[in-house]
């Protein structure tokens, strides 16, 4: 079945039309550059820092999600070390580690805006389209850092539009492929990426031909496979740690909570805009009761990519706890569909002008937040008092880059490096690269082969060890924890302040703990 415009003319047939700029090319271009430099200008996040150091050792599966993310960040690493870039810009450095990110954010952009074009939106339309996916805050305006978000929302794109043109254009070995790795790439990269080989299936099973349909499920299926063997091997040699934290451990407290709930939606309603998220309420109706077979159609395929996320992530927080970026997956097709349509027609002009008018403000504000303290001169203008630096989460990217300056001014250069979580042991086996190794103690079975044995204590487990070597202790002011090595003394040798225009940005402690008795 060909897919119709509104005047019977095939999708295809818009490519005629190249009146304008190639917005598909430039605006994604324009992005990827802003990205990579806004990213480089900043340190990592805690998030970001334990990502890479799992690429520094590639492994079939980690703790907390599949190694796509990790493997990236590992590919562009040896890439750059080949090209020697590596030793131009001092490695480790932030703009090599967010690099990925810009070139999958930018990906997804090119991939979406290729979509509307072969759903009938001119090319000199294609920038609304364009605005409408930039408006979306939750997403763009953090898709600079390099989170396994990105790998996801790559492969699902390009599942997305690979499986829209073998549903409705023409049959081609390259979409088969585009639709395999597509899928391949989500669920290596986040569990949740399996939501997209459901959509997938069901798409095909409505709208393909008999002899697509086959070939369709036979890639779906050897995708699965091929996405599951190392995740499973991985949990097979770990106890199913991994799998038993996302199946049961992280979501314990099983308890319906309507006060929660509310503030998902909240939550949700400012990160997605509330445009879009009124648009989503209209999804069944556009699906079902909309008067044109082409806006009927698109909305039906967008329901595909859009119900299996919101009958997990949007029914979810009501009986157990949240994270604010879960549920982008829900919203992301939905701008999908408000480009398209604003592309196709100026009567959405009101809702697509509201919807980019407040994520574009906001995006850029939350882009200008990382770089200039707006936030806590604002929270001193009202309250009066002394702001927390830890209620600006921008501050995780500073402070830690002192850390090595410190250790390497003060005679403690090579000796190891413990931090008690993984967000500060992380930040400082990035910060102390190739001046002195850091670990995670103690650390459970899913994060043992995570983090090197430095070989400073006996024993390695989720208790607190006995010290049989001299190490350094770091903590922060957001995760504050003292040293409780067994027979070990410990003192803070040092507290580093960081501050952004005079207001104070991180801490991080340092403590030198020594077996007793040496």
């Amino acid at each position: 079945m060909q897919y119709e415009g509104p005047e019977g003319v095939s999708s295809l047939a818009v490519k005629s039309d190249s009146r304008g700029l190639a917005w598909e090319i430039w605006i994604p271009a324009i992005v990827f550059v802003l990205y990579a430099v806004h990213g480089s200008l900043l340190g990592l996040t805690d998030d970001e820092a334990y990502y890479w150091v799992l690429a520094q050792h590639p492994s079939l599966g980690y703790a907390f999600h599949p190694p796509a993310v990790a493997w990236s960040i590992w590919l562009l690493q040896k890439l750059a070390e080949g090209l020697g870039l590596a030793q131009v810009l001092g490695s480790p450095h932030t703009f090599l580690v967010r690099l990925p990110a810009a070139f999958y954010a930018s990906a997804v952009l090119f991939l979406a805006l290729k979509w509307m074009k072969s759903a009938g939106v001119l090319p000199s339309r294609l920038w609304k389209g364009a605005l409408i996916l930039l408006s979306f805050i939750g997403f763009f305006s953090a898709s600079w850092m390099m989170v396994p978000d990105l790998p996801l929302f790559f492969g699902w794109t390009l599942a997305f539009i690979s499986t829209w043109e073998l549903c409705f254009g023409e049959e081609r070995v390259s979409r088969y492929i585009g639709l395999g790795f597509g899928l391949t790439l989500a669920m290596l990269s986040k569990y949740s990426g399996v939501l997209a080989l459901a959509s997938a299936g069901v798409a095909l099973l409505l709208w393909s031909r008999p002899r697509v349909l086959m070939r369709g499920l036979a890639v779906i299926g050897l995708s699965a496979g091929i996405a599951a063997a190392p995740v499973l091997v991985w949990n097979m040699r770990h106890d199913w740690a991994s799998l038993l934290y996302q199946l049961r451990d992280r979501h314990g407290d099983f308890k319906f909570s309507g006060i929660r709930y509310v503030r998902f939606w909240i939550v949700q309603l400012l990160i997605a805009g509330p445009p879009l998220l009124g648009y989503f309420l209209f999804l069944p109706k556009r699906s079902f009761f909309c008067q044109t077979r082409e806006l009927t159609q698109v909305a039906r395929y967008i329901l595909a990519w859009t119900l299996p996320g919101a009958l997990v992530f949007c029914l979810q927080p009501a009986w157990s706890d949240f994270k604010l970026h879960w549920a982008f997956v829900v919203w992301f097709p939905i701008a999908l569909e408000l480009g398209w349509a604003w592309g196709k027609s100026d009567k959405y002009d009101r809702v697509a002008s509201w919807q980019c008018t407040y994520g574009l403000f906001f995006g850029i504000l939350i882009l200008g937040v990382c770089h200039v303290p707006f936030i806590p001169w604002i929270g001193e203008k009202i309250t009066g008092r002394s702001f927390d630096p830890r209620l600006d989460v921008s501050n995780d990217m500073y402070g830690w880059s002192m850390l090595r300056s410190y250790v390497q001014t003060s005679g403690l250069r090579g000796l190891p490096v413990v931090g008690s979580r993984y967000q500060t042991a992380s930040q400082a086996a990035f910060a102390l690269s190739g001046v002195s190794q850091a670990t995670l103690i103690p650390r459970d079975l899913k994060q043992l082969d995570e983090w090197p044995d430095l070989k400073i204590s006996k024993g390695q487990g989720p208790e607190w060890p006995e010290l049989v070597a001299s190490v350094l202790f770091v903590s922060d002011n957001r995760y504050g924890a003292r040293p409780e090595f067994k027979n070990a003394r410990c003192i803070q040798i040092q507290r580093i302040d960081e501050k952004r225009l005079g207001y104070l940005a991180k801490q991080v402690d340092v403590w030198k703990c020594e077996p007793q008795g040496s």
